[in-house]
């Protein structure tokens, strides 16, 4: 009666299980002794109970999805809608045909100016709705692991008290009422197998195979991120492990189903792939865009002055001098022999953008300095001539041909491409007119030169060869001279201190302008010139832009906020492997990053990342303003690889200088150098078999400090490849740790093809839709959005601007609507589209997505209701069973009462009798 009191009463409880009292006949003596209470069952279909957890993993995963695809849906809006990203750039495409058919209307301006912002707005909120989506989904998996450990703990303790409650034969139904209770709500939030023990206690699996009980609960271990960025994955380390008692591995990548599975999913696939979308449309709308925009002028607005995009490294650069008798050379960690004089010589003929060294006595011979040789100079007799240098060449034993490890980035107009150059009065006049090929082949080193800081030397101003390999001080140094030649005497053209291109006409009233041409000739068919860019200065083409202006950046409509500091490859599946040998060499405005990697045939994306990983590593010195120094004590300097010294050196007290440093620990396999970056110098060292090293510096006081004070050499980690998912495949990503541009060469082949081009290794289009906006002088003066272009009057045999010229306007109309090829990005394939088509296909995906987890979700109810009905049908209270039964024992009771009633009235007639 006391269990069905218990049935009963907990008719409602959550996880309560029938329980069935079986009475027993007692039996005294070899006879009969009525009855007694006998095991109590608990009434369980265990397999059904296995299925029923197996779906509520499903069923939570699912609900998980559903709390976030409405919020999506709500970020992209529904095709056609004001509110969505493919409505907003078909308003921005419809602003721009407004422009073509009223090109000077201040109104017009102003609305393609306010339209494209307003494409900037919607992507720049889309990505910090999917970011913030990122965000909380990262800190639900916090949450989640914390009660996935608390149930851990509940069922360990239930464990305890049903092995210690069955060892004194005291009644356990309840407890494992509990425990069941328990695993549901742990089987909700993760993937689980479990198995009982002879004893009573249960022991969790993850699916995978992953311990979580036994003798004790092991606990799961997750730390969100406070910021989370679009560049952001699991796979490039960004998010902390999900471990498992001391084991450091990620189970992330082994959990299978429920909530923590798709918060996972959401925060690493779903919610990234979404954003690729965006991303890799903003990239290809703003460099689209650009391209047209970049061709064209402004009247009757007037523009004297433009700063470029685009951001070069830090130029390498070498002063002619032809009788440097000082200078000592340090080679494989010692000082050269006595050289008697060094001739620096910056026109060499083979390589026009580097410089030849010949030494009056042959020191540099075939056997010490072969090709790819590293070497510093020091106390050089024209300071600027100090630095390490590489060899790329030589000619006899004493000449060699050779670079800064700074590199000199060129440029070379392809075929017969060039590039007017043109200044224009208020009415479009032509004033001055030349081409850069004409420039370029000019000498005007004897009449201008390079001012203080500038980073040009003289040897920038002398005449180059024709669309031969030009460095990018070289052009800046022709223009500024062309203009202040044409009587703009203080114009400026060069590099600024963020490594773009700025020109400055230093006049009011005049008008600058560029125009591509397919050849040099006046009037020659306007087309965009081929630039092809050389990142590293070793002759070989690295890059090819359509477009003069374009390449530069000169003229922007769209800019990008920050630099490229993330390269990607494209989608590759996860069989990708190289079919032959290559090699990569990574840069950013520094120099080359570590050593040139070789990438053997039948490497894996994971196989190249580690290869980067491992040759980029570099230990570096602090940030210098000075390359001297000054010790009153001896500096012992010990490098070491971790496990032995590889070279320990001891500098006198006295002055000397970071050259001297770096080309006396340049040996055993260590190359050292000095960089330059912004306006200081680093001390840089990699070992050539790709360890990583340690630096350790006793003495060489320096005043109150020490020279390992001053240097603080660290480990550091310039860049850092990984291999990240993406759609149906993965990318090998490149990720510059302090947000520097990134650069990457690789040697083309007899097909001009290369690891780039097998990779499909550019600069990354993620983030490109967090930081794109509308250039900052467009958004104030909207006169300035491009509408015309430089044209040509044969009829006077001069260039012109005109005011009414719409031409740019309407290529960008044409651009818009044109089915354009975008590589593929997230769930959206490579194609032809418009950019209004891929808006739509995104916002249709992710509808498609969201539609398909709610049938799913629908679907997996019905199941889950029907597995508990099922269950409960079985295990559940029913109360008109349990009154039956009730009534049952009544009526046994009434019986035994009776019998008792009878026994005692026989006792009394025979108590009476004997009486």
């Amino acid at each position: 009666l006391d269990v069905i009191a218990q049935n009963v009463v907990n008719v409602n409880t959550k996880g309560y299980v029938r329980k069935v009292m079986n009475p027993e006949s007692r039996v005294l003596a070899g006879r009969g002794a009525g009855v007694q209470e006998g095991g109590l069952t608990r009434m369980v279909n265990e397999s059904l109970l296995k299925d029923i957890r197996k779906n509520t993993s499903v069923l939570g995963k699912l609900q998980v999805e559903q709390s976030y695809y409405p919020r999506i849906d709500d970020l992209f809006g529904e095709v056609g809608k004001d509110s969505s990203i493919s409505h907003t750039i078909q308003e921005f495409f419809e602003a721009i045909e407004v422009l073509a058919t009223d090109a000077n209307k201040p109104a017009t301006q102003l609305t393609l100016a306010q339209s494209g912002k307003d494409v900037v707005d919607r992507l720049q909120s889309m990505t910090a709705g999917l970011q913030t989506l990122r965000a909380e989904t990262d800190r639900e998996i916090e949450d989640t692991v914390a009660l996935i450990n608390q149930e851990l703990a509940n069922i360990h303790d239930l464990n305890v008290k049903i092995v210690k409650n069955a060892a004194i034969s005291t009644g356990v139904a309840d407890l494992e009422d509990k425990r069941d209770l328990a695993l549901n709500r742990l089987a909700e939030m993760i993937d689980i197998q479990y198995f009982s023990r002879n004893d009573g206690a249960v022991i969790v699996y993850t699916k995978a195979g992953d311990m979580l009980l036994d003798n004790q609960p092991q606990t799961m271990a997750y730390s969100a991120n406070t910021n989370i960025d679009p560049w952001m994955t699991r796979a490039g380390g960004h998010f902390s492990a999900i471990t498992l008692g001391t084991d450091t591995a990620d189970m992330a990548e082994t959990i299978q189903s429920g909530k923590l599975k798709a918060l996972i999913d959401f925060r690493d696939t779903i919610l990234p792939n979404m954003q690729a979308e965006m991303d890799n449309l903003a990239a290809s709308l703003r460099d689209t865009i650009n391209q047209v925009h970049n061709r064209g002028t402004i009247l009757p607005a007037i523009s004297g002055s433009a700063t470029g995009t685009r951001i070069f490294a830090k130029q390498g650069d070498i002063v002619d001098d032809a009788a440097d008798a000082t200078a000592d050379i340090y080679r494989n960690g010692a000082l050269e022999a006595a050289h008697g004089g060094l001739a620096f010589n910056n026109l060499n003929a083979t390589y026009p953008y580097l410089a030849t060294i010949t030494a009056t006595n042959a020191i540099f011979t075939a056997a010490n300095y072969p090709a790819g040789t590293t070497f510093t100079i020091d106390n050089a007799d024209t300071p600027r001539n100090n630095g390490t240098y590489r060899v790329v060449s030589r000619d006899s034993n004493n000449q060699i041909t050779v670079e800064k490890v700074n590199p000199r980035q060129t440029i070379q107009l392809s075929d017969s491409d060039d590039v007017v150059i043109a200044t224009f009065d208020t009415d479009g006049n032509q004033l001055f007119k030349t081409t850069l090929n004409t420039i370029m082949q000019t000498n005007y080193s004897g009449t201008y030169g390079p001012t203080a800081g500038d980073g040009r030397t003289s040897a920038d101003f002398e005449a180059k060869g024709s669309r031969a390999d030009w460095s990018v001080n070289e052009v800046s140094a022709h223009i500024e001279s062309w203009l202040r030649s044409q009587g703009y005497t203080t114009a400026e053209c060069k590099l600024n201190s963020d490594g773009k291109l700025a020109i400055d006409l230093k006049t009011t009233g005049v008008s600058l302008a560029f125009r591509d041409q397919s050849a040099s000739a006046d009037g020659s068919t306007h087309a965009d010139a081929t630039i092809q860019f050389d990142v590293d200065g070793d002759g070989a083409t690295d890059e090819t832009v359509e477009g003069f202006s374009n390449f530069f950046g000169l003229n922007d409509f769209f800019v990008n906020d920050g630099q490229y500091s993330i390269y990607d490859s494209a989608i590759q599946a996860s069989t990708y492997t190289t079919t032959v040998s290559r090699n990569l060499r990574l840069l950013d405005g520094t120099g080359q990053i570590g050593n040139e990697i070789s990438v053997p045939a039948g490497s894996s994306l994971e196989d190249i990342a580690t290869l980067i990983n491992r040759h980029t590593r570099t230990n570096e010195s602090a940030l210098l303003t000075s390359t001297d120094f000054t010790t009153s004590s001896d500096v012992t300097i010990s490098v070491s690889d971790g496990s032995s010294t590889i070279t320990s050196v001891t500098i006198a007290a006295g002055t000397f200088s970071l050259y001297e440093i770096a080309g006396k620990l340049s040996t055993n396999g260590i190359q050292a150098s000095v960089v330059q970056e912004d306006s200081g110098y680093r001390l840089r060292l990699h070992d050539s078999s790709g360890d990583a090293l340690t630096v350790d510096m006793t003495g060489g006081t320096i005043g109150s400090t020490t020279l390992g004070a001053t240097l603080s050499m660290q480990q550091t980690e310039r860049m850092r490849a990984a291999v990240v998912p993406e759609g149906s495949g993965y990318r090998l990503r490149v990720v510059h740790s302090q947000n520097r541009e990134i650069y990457a060469a690789s040697d083309l082949d007899g097909n001009g093809a290369s690891l780039r081009t097998d990779l499909g290794f550019n600069k990354a289009a993620v983030r490109s839709a967090s930081l794109i906006d509308v250039r900052a002088d467009i958004q104030t003066a909207p006169e300035n959005i491009s509408r015309g272009a430089m044209q040509y009057n044969s009829d006077i045999g001069r260039y012109y601007l005109s005011e009414g010229d719409n031409q740019t306007a309407l290529q960008m109309a044409t651009a818009m609507t044109t089915k354009n090829s975008m590589s593929s990005a997230g769930g959206i394939y490579a194609g032809k589209y418009s950019f209004s088509e891929y808006a739509s296909a995104s916002i249709s995906l992710a509808a498609r997505n969201a539609s398909h987890s709610a049938d799913a979700l629908d679907y997996q109810t019905t199941l889950n209701q029907s597995l508990e009905f099922q269950y409960t049908s079985y295990s559940g209270v029913n109360l008109d069973e349990e009154v039956a039964s009730m009534i049952d024992f009544q009526q046994a009771y009434t019986a035994s009462a009776r019998v008792i009633t009878a026994l005692q009235e026989m006792l009394e007639t025979l108590t009476s009798i004997i009486r």
